[in-house]
Formats: structure tokens, C-alpha cells, sequence
């Protein structure tokens, strides 16, 4: 009779908890962004964003019992912005912080990735050591175009810069000795070299640049998730917390 009873308040309360969960439905802009969004096809195959965001979402569930039910858009970034300033997209991952933005968009805090470094990574039989800032100087180093790397750097006009058609290109360009090294984002570069093997051989320098550039999981103002700012940055701050960015890493390098 006890055990009857029990088990009776158990379905009980279970219910009522079950009851208490808001369930909310939501589209995700995402593009072809390694090693942060991987894509095959216009389809989300993974990266480093979709094991944060999914981190998010259980968070929120068990936390606040909000349970998410995301949808995935592929979009170019420019095309994302759009179509999150007209709200027909709730949540874009991986986004900066930027003052015309702000109008439109509500930026999660805290921050998820606040470092973006830059490495130099030289050929295999490049002779001469790079160690720091000045070594740069008199060489011919690859950058892709229209990238913003350092101001010291951008400025300055005793290294040669030349332009390619972004980092796989930059590579190929590098791997051929069409230049002496090439200037890219470490975590991008690092992980295309782990994952293609006709770039074996390329090794990172010793200069890593490292400046803070803080990316953000990002709603739309027009978003349902509104409702949710204080719940959504409390979770954000919980699992940065235990680590989970750090893990994400890790698992999509070890993946490949």
C-alpha cells in the first residue's frame, strides 16, 4: 500500500513537472565556418558551435525547464544579418560585437570565445626562425584578403603582404613556396592542417599573436527567445564555466 502510494506521488509530481516545461521552437543560422560550424551541402554537420549549443539547450532544460527545439537555415553571414534584423531567424552563433548590431540583435553573455589568435606558419623547408614580431620583417607572408589581422601588422611596411582567396588557399599557396609564410587564424588553421594531408609539413611558427576578439551566441530582438535573456545568460555562464567550450574543442580536433 505504501509502495502503491509512493509510486503514486511520484507520477504525480513527475507530471506536474513535466507540465511546467515551456517548449519553444527555433530556427539557427549557421554557414561553412571550421572548425566552429562544419557544413556539407548547405547541411549542419557539427563543429565547435553545435556542441555549445547543444550544451545550451540541455542547460536550459534542466535548469529552467525550457526545453529548445532548434532548426537549422544555411546563409551566408551577410544573408544571416538579414534575416535576423527582420526576425526571421531566432539565433546565430560565432558573431562579434559591433555597435550597428546592436540595434537588432541581443548579444548573450557571457562571451563564449574571447581570444582569436593569429599564428604565422611557415613551409617545411623554410631555414629561417620565427619566433617573435620582428623576425616577420623582410619576409613575404600570405594573408588572406580582406582579413583583418593586427594593426602593428597591417601597418606595417617593411613585410610584403600577399593577398590570397582565404586560408585553404593561403595554404596551397604556401605549401607551393610562393611565399615564405602565411598569416592566419590559429584555431582554422590548425585544424584544416589536421584534417588535409597535402598540407603535411606546415608548422606553426613560434609567434602566435594573441588578442582578445570575443565571439557571441547571438538572438534576434524580434526573437520568442526574448523572453528568455536572464535564463539564456545564466546558462551561457554555467556551462563557460565547467568548460564546455574547451571540451568542444578538443572533440572535434580528436573527430578527425
Amino acid at each position: 500500500m505504501i509502495r502503491a502510494f509512493v509510486f503514486l506521488l511520484f507520477i504525480l509530481v513527475w507530471g506536474v513537472t513535466q507540465s511546467r516545461a515551456t517548449e519553444v521552437n527555433i530556427k539557427v543560422g549557421f554557414s561553412y565556418f571550421p572548425p566552429w560550424q562544419l557544413s556539407k551541402n548547405e547541411q549542419f554537420k557539427g563543429g565547435i558551435d553545435k556542441l555549445v549549443l547543444d550544451a545550451l539547450i540541455a542547460e536550459m532544460a534542466k535548469t529552467h525547464q525550457i526545453v529548445i527545439t532548434p532548426s537549422f537555415y544555411y546563409c551566408p553571414l551577410k544573408r544571416c544579418l538579414a534575416m535576423l534584423e527582420a526576425g526571421a531567424l531566432d539565433l546565430k552563433t560565432a558573431l562579434l560585437r559591433r555597435a550597428d548590431r546592436e540595434t537588432y540583435l541581443h548579444y548573450i553573455e557571457p562571451t563564449y570565445q574571447e581570444f582569436v589568435n593569429q599564428a604565422v606558419y611557415v613551409h617545411p623547408h623554410q631555414a629561417r626562425l620565427i619566433n617573435n614580431y620582428e623576425d616577420l620583417t623582410s619576409l613575404r607572408i600570405g594573408v588572406s584578403r580582406a582579413a583583418k589581422n593586427f594593426k602593428r601588422f597591417d601597418q606595417d611596411d617593411r613585410i610584403q603582404k600577399i593577398e590570397t582567396r582565404g586560408t585553404f588557399n593561403g595554404l596551397k599557396m604556401l605549401k607551393a613556396g610562393r611565399f615564405d609564410a602565411f598569416l592566419g587564424t590559429e584555431l582554422v588553421v590548425d585544424y584544416i592542417l589536421a584534417i588535409r594531408p597535402e598540407f603535411e609539413g606546415i608548422k606553426k611558427s613560434g609567434f602566435v599573436k594573441v588578442e582578445r576578439n570575443p565571439g557571441y551566441f547571438v538572438m534576434s530582438k524580434k526573437s520568442v527567445l526574448m523572453s528568455y535573456q536572464e535564463e539564456l545568460n545564466q546558462s551561457m555562464k554555467k556551462i563557460v564555466g565547467n568548460g564546455v567550450v574547451g571540451k568542444a574543442v578538443s572533440q572535434v580536433f580528436k573527430a578527425h
